[in-house]
This record gives structure tokens, sequence and C-alpha cells, in this order.
């Protein structure tokens, strides 16, 4: 490997490289907190063949950011839950108004697009953790930013 691909490697903030434990430290909590906020649906870290969990950089912003909601936003997880759900994820992903009347997600406002499990062509082929809904618009930085767009234009 020659250096470019070693810097390459280092700068893919979506490259899954910390355990749990790591993770957990890095974000100040412990790894019961950890599997709480993926059993609620709130990050979906990568998965080893032999099933441990592993998270890149990205997935810790988004647990710092889920830690920033819960301690000095007074959000509980229910709350960052249906803020996330709140997504317009069939405009994001384009889906057809066919794809719309059978998507469970489309239809319910109670989970996160990318906790339904979905039987339409737009996703029951796509990794949820590779969804743009999930890794772009969901995340603190743009969350708020792409809701305000969005209503402006709506």
């Amino acid at each position: 490997m020659n250096a470019i691909d070693i810097k390459e490697r280092l700068s893919d903030k979506t490259r899954p490289v910390f355990a749990i434990g790591v993770a957990a430290d890095l974000v100040g909590v412990s790894v019961h907190t950890l599997r709480m906020y993926e059993t609620a649906g709130l990050i979906i870290p990568q998965r080893t063949k032999s099933k441990r969990r592993l998270y890149s950089q990205s997935d810790i912003e988004r647990l710092q950011c889920i830690r920033v909601m819960i301690e000095d936003r007074g959000f509980n997880l229910a709350g960052i839950k249906g803020m996330m759900s709140m997504a317009p994820c069939w405009e994001i992903k384009g889906c057809s108004e066919a794809d719309r009347a059978s998507c469970d997600a489309y239809k319910s406002s109670l989970e996160p697009c990318w906790m339904v499990k979905s039987t339409t062509s737009a996703c029951q082929d796509e990794e949820c953790s590779e969804c743009p809904v999930y890794r772009e618009v969901t995340t603190c930085h743009n969350m708020k930013s792409y809701l305000q767009e969005h209503w402006k234009n709506a």
C-alpha cells in the first residue's frame, strides 16, 4: 500500500474502525448506552463477519450529536427518533407514487425510514446504513437545514 492509499483510508470518515468499547469511550457513554441507541434505531454500526460492532468517524459524530440533544437540549430517545422520522425519505430518494402507496415509511411518522422494513423497489436492496437519508440528512449538521429548506420550498 502506498502513501496515497493510506492517506485516503485515514481520511475516509465512513470507514468503520472503532470497536464498541473505543466508540463508547470517545463519546463518553457506556457500551450499554451505545447498544440502547442501536436498539432505538438512532445508530447503525457496521458488523464484522463475526458480528462485532464497528463504528466510523461519522458514527462517532452522530453519537456525539445524540449526546448533545439528550444532555444539552433535553431530548429523550423517542424525541430524537421522532425528529429523525420527519425526514421525507420518499422525496430524497425520488420514490414513485406506486412505491409511496406501498411503503410503510411513507405512511408512518413513528419510525425513521431505516427502521421500517420496506418491500418497495426503492429500498429493498439497499443497506440502511448506506442510505442517503440515514447518512446525510438525519445528522445534527444537516437535519435542521434540510427541513428548513424543505418547508421553504413546500
